[in-house]
């Protein structure tokens, strides 16, 4: 014993400096890889934990997007379908690719998630061919199903995660402890800029967190401002209303939260229409429908209402969320073209056997189509619009949203908006016709032409086949009056085309140049006009199925602005292919 003393006495102050500062370099060492382990597995982890957040929030949006898929059928809902499915897949994979504890491995493979994910994903390809509405309904419990083990990995991960964090944060003191005690003096010069540096760290992260938490509540407020949102009670009595409900209703949120949704209930809508919503949604189904409200003032409005129930982590029916949007507007629209199109009808009446009077009311005609149009052109963009708040308010509401996500659907609503904006540009022109007679090149009157119709025919599988020859062409006449009847038989040939279902559906518009006369021909193959009405199809109101005005002035109308206006002749043939119709436009001076 006295021996070891001896040799241990040997080292003095000064010679133990080095082994005790070796020591305390260890224990650093140790101590900052214990720090770096714990900021690798809130960043590692934080993902993981991110991405089956995010296969909870897909799993949900594939039935909002096999939703609007069956409802609207087209491209991009498919695309976007098609998409979703994709992100959901290679989510899944990822996760399968991760190293999986006994718990994950019980969850993925003994309980089947892993086959629950990859036979929902296949059905929902297998919706992409069928279209078949009771797959969708039978994939939405599907998904309730999948969303609660979903929940159940997001559990695990954030057990597994808090569970190493602890395990992380009790090695870190320990190591503190040994290290203070072993060596108190080499600590204060060793360990208290490194604790300085921490410090800064968990500031500088805290900072980062308030900023972010700063931005999405931010963001939220303006999602607030902006949609109009509710909540209710199995009952039907308000839980929550956004701002922009309040806005639009003239209620405030303590009016309106604790009162029935009856508060707005307009008189003019019928019992059935709420029994038949309270149906669907009690049965767990979603409710889409146009409703009209009343104001606390007595005025009304209407909106278009997405209702679908709402349910907590553990699946419980708690209540039901309402996403709407201001569809006045439209409404009034519809509204104007219903009594524009009721008054040309009875102004016809009246004015049989005067073609002036006729003629007189060709700018009323004109202007309902337009109205039609605009509505037609509008419903894409505010289908865009609908989707994305809607999905912005039930991914928020899930606790799924995260900043990508939301720039990319606000994104989505400012284009829908612009497309909106470009739509009402567009009509304007066209509708601006003073007689004013002009020289332009037909190239230019083509790119007119085509931002009407391009967007209608497209959507409709159409081809448009333009070809000038001769080219360039120059013209003086009525731009907008040609614009017109241009526009007439191209959209007349459109509804044949739709009517008939004609496969491949075509329509030629072709320009040539002949002396002074500058021939239009305006061809489908659609199959003609049957030989006995042929030869009546311009006179005023005449109407068949094959033609797309109701109140039959259509091909009445182009005939008046070509052989009135115009001082030019329009013809219609049937070919080989269908009806052909021919204008020999001559200059104007």
């Amino acid at each position: 014993m006295l021996k070891l003393f001896n040799t241990f006495s040997i080292f003095n102050l000064h010679n133990r400096y080095i082994p005790a500062l070796t020591l305390i370099a260890l224990f650093t060492t140790l101590a900052y890889k214990n720090v770096n382990d714990i900021m690798i597995s809130i960043n590692d982890d934080g993902k993981i934990i991110n991405i089956t957040g995010r296969q909870r929030m897909l799993s949900q949006k594939l039935v909002i997007d096999g939703k609007n898929y069956i409802l609207s059928q087209n491209q991009e809902s498919k695309k976007q379908l098609n998409d979703t499915i994709n992100l959901m897949e290679d989510s899944h994979r990822l996760l399968l690719n991760k190293k999986l504890s006994i718990q994950l491995q019980e969850v993925y493979f003994n309980k089947n998630l892993d086959g629950d994910i990859k036979s929902y994903l296949q059905n929902f390809k297998k919706l992409i061919v069928s279209k078949d509405q009771q797959l969708l309904n039978r994939l939405r419990i599907q998904s309730g199903k999948l969303l609660v083990k979903l929940d159940k990995v997001v559990q695990i991960y954030e057990n597994e995660n808090h569970s190493k964090m602890v395990k992380l944060e009790s090695r870190e003191k320990y190591l503190y402890f040994l290290t203070l005690l072993a060596l108190l003096f080499e600590a204060v010069f060793i360990f208290y800029p490194a604790a300085i540096k921490i410090k800064q760290r968990k500031e500088k992260f805290k900072e980062e967190i308030a900023n972010k938490t700063k931005e999405l509540q931010n963001s939220i407020d303006i999602i607030d401002n902006n949609v109009i949102y509710s909540k209710t009670d199995l009952k039907g009595v308000i839980t929550y209303a956004s701002k922009a409900f309040c806005k639009i209703s003239g209620y405030s949120q303590e009016e309106l939260i604790g009162k029935s949704h009856s508060i707005v209930r307009h008189f003019d809508m019928s019992v059935s229409v709420f029994q038949e919503m309270w149906e669907q949604i009690q049965d767990g189904k979603e409710w889409f429908g146009e409703v009209k409200n009343m104001k606390k003032n007595g005025d009304f409005y209407w909106v278009k209402a997405y209702i679908a129930p709402e349910y907590n982590l553990n699946g419980q029916h708690i209540g039901y969320a309402a996403v709407r949007h201001d569809i006045s507007d439209k409404k009034h629209i519809e509204e104007l073209n219903e009594n524009l199109s009721k008054k040309i009808k009875e102004e016809i009446e009246k004015s049989k056997n005067k073609d002036f009077k006729l003629f007189e009311q060709e700018k009323r005609v004109q202007i309902s189509e337009m109205i039609v149009n605009i509505s037609h052109h509008w419903r894409q963009p505010l289908s865009v619009i609908s989707t994305c708040a809607s999905g912005l308010q039930l991914k928020k509401e899930y606790n799924i949203l995260n900043d990508d996500i939301f720039y990319e659907d606000t994104d989505n609503i400012i284009k829908a908006s612009e497309n909106l904006s470009n739509t009402i540009e567009v009509f304007s022109e066209f509708v601006k016709s003073d007689n004013k007679i002009e020289a332009f090149f037909i190239n230019s009157f083509i790119g007119e032409l085509n931002q009407i119709l391009k967007k209608d025919l497209d959507q409709n599988n159409i081809d448009l086949i333009i070809n000038i020859k001769n080219n360039p062409i120059e013209i003086t006449t009525v731009k907008n009056d040609l614009l017109t009847v241009i526009s007439h038989l191209i959209y007349n040939a459109k509804d044949i085309l739709i009517d008939r279902e004609i496969d491949n559906p075509k329509i030629k518009l072709e320009i040539s140049k002949d002396g002074d006369t500058i021939v239009f021909l305006i061809e489908d193959n659609g199959g003609g006009i049957k030989s006995e009405i042929i030869g009546k199809i311009f006179d005023p109101y005449f109407t068949t199925k094959h033609q797309s005005f109701n109140t039959g002035l259509g091909l009445y109308k182009s005939h008046m602005i070509i052989t009135k206006l115009l001082k030019s002749d329009i013809d219609v043939v049937n070919t080989n292919l269908g009806a052909k119709f021919t204008i020999n436009l001559k200059n104007l001076t």
